[in-house]
């Protein structure tokens, strides 16, 4: 058999697939933003026009909501124990847009549950810090870098920290 300039663009022809058709493939493994959808289609090697309808579509089916998809996150970061500063920079990493984000997190996490939050991370690290018991200056130090590089406000802290955190 010959293989003809033809029978080479028929076969490219069919092979091809559309933006939307990746962004479903995409949409359909996992949850993504509106902007990594558009990332990985510009990346894939799609128009902006054609990175732009696709998001349109999968917006208009119900596939691509950015607000639903923030909420879960944000429930998800309640369970995973960090603070309201870390999860907001995640969110912000992952694409979302900043007013969404100012928006959404002091609705779907309020500070009496970043306090929830902050005591049942530090009843987890109890354990592994009891060999500091000892020094309370070192303790508090250590308890104190532990929640703020969970995220948590230095409010938050400082109120556990007035605590007796050996009762914790």
């Amino acid at each position: 058999m010959k293989i003809s300039q033809e029978n080479i663009s028929k076969r490219n022809s069919k092979t091809r697939i559309s933006a939307q058709d990746y962004s479903l493939k995409l949409i359909s493994a996992r949850s993504y933003s509106e902007k990594q959808v558009a990332g990985k289609l510009i990346k894939k090697g799609f128009s902006t026009e054609d990175t732009g309808r696709a998001i349109k579509k999968l917006k208009e089916y119900g596939y691509l909501n950015d607000e639903s998809l923030a909420e879960r996150f944000i429930e998800n970061g309640k369970n995973r124990l960090i603070g309201r500063i870390k999860l907001s920079y995640e969110l912000y990493k992952k694409g979302f847009n900043k007013s969404l984000i100012d928006e959404l997190i002091p609705r779907f996490y309020s500070d009496e549950e970043e306090h929830t939050v902050a005591f049942k991370a530090v009843g987890k690290k109890k354990i592994s810090l009891m060999k500091h018991m000892e020094n309370e200056l070192k303790y508090k130090k250590k308890l104190y870098d532990f929640l703020q590089n969970r995220g948590f406000s230095s409010n938050i802290i400082e109120d556990i920290l007035k605590i007796d955190n050996r009762e914790v």
